[in-house]
């Protein structure tokens, strides 16, 4: 009888994050919850709290190093962790954007340096990188968010093949709507009297709509993605929750003029003829 995997979940004080945590566990995996877990937690959980911060290198060092001295290996590390932001690009300050790229893009980054040396050692196991269906699309006033996930998705090609030969698979998740709390978390910028407010106004109001009762529970897409990682798939992207799919299938068969086009309609963005 093969040992329980090993998985480092990344983000899961709460949302999607915490939920995978729940499933994995639920499915004989030893795991360690990771976050910035809130001192007066109290509540009892099927998996193991780990104290950690995505932004800082000694944190992520420490957190890894942790897992490998309790558990002598590592076999899944998910990278979860990510944050949100809105506003017009002219508006939204640079400072604000790294902040953004520090978690969702550099965050994973530093996880995947300080764990692929003793997955490459073992000679196998995943990392898991959480995307988002704005990795392949431009979200209108969400410009560096989708940025971050554009950034994460062409690092994640590059390392899957950087990796192969040594054993070790990279996964991409690409999660459309998820009734979580990053869209309500996210960092809002508009200045007073801006001229995007009415077409920001149109945006925020379809947006509140898909991350509200229309978007997926994060533990039915919870349970979709630890099914993948623990079955027997060998694909790399895979598309989960409301509206992934459909809009990934047409932003690659369809021409920029008619996809765009769609994509101002459905935001309530008037385009000049």
């Amino acid at each position: 009888m093969s040992d329980p995997a090993v998985a480092l979940v990344t983000g899961a004080t709460r949302g999607l994050g915490l939920h995978l945590a729940r499933a994995l566990a639920s499915r004989g995996c030893i795991v360690y919850g990771a976050g910035r877990w809130p001192v007066q937690e109290t509540a009892l959980e099927p998996f193991r709290r780990l104290v950690l911060d995505v932004d800082s290198e000694r944190s992520v060092q420490e957190a890894v190093h942790k897992v490998l001295a309790e558990e002598g290996r590592l076999d899944l590390l998910v990278n979860n962790a990510g944050i949100s932001l809105a506003g017009p690009t002219e508006e939204v300050p640079v400072p604000a954007a790294e902040r953004l790229f520090q978690t969702n893009y550099f965050g994973a980054v530093r996880m995947i340096q300080a764990a692929l040396p003793a997955l490459r050692r073992r000679g196998s196991g995943a990392i898991v990188n959480i995307s988002s269906a704005a990795g392949k699309i431009g979200v209108p006033f969400q410009a560096h968010y989708a940025a971050s996930k554009f950034a994460l998705e062409g690092f994640s090609e590059a390392l899957r093949l950087e990796v192969a030969a040594f054993g070790v698979r990279v996964l991409l998740i690409e999660p459309g709507d998820v009734r979580t709390e990053i869209w309500e978390r996210r960092a809002h910028y508009e200045k007073e009297r801006s001229p995007y407010h009415e077409a920001l106004d149109r945006f925020l109001t379809v947006k509140d709509r898909e991350m509200g009762d229309a978007a997926t529970p994060p533990e039915v897409v919870a349970e979709e993605i630890a099914e993948i990682l623990l079955g027997a798939k060998t694909g790399f992207r895979y598309p989960v929750a409301r509206g992934s799919r459909l809009i990934l299938w047409a932003r690659k068969l369809l021409p920029d003029r008619i996809y765009l086009w769609l994509v101002a309609r459905h935001y309530g963005i008037k385009l000049r003829a």
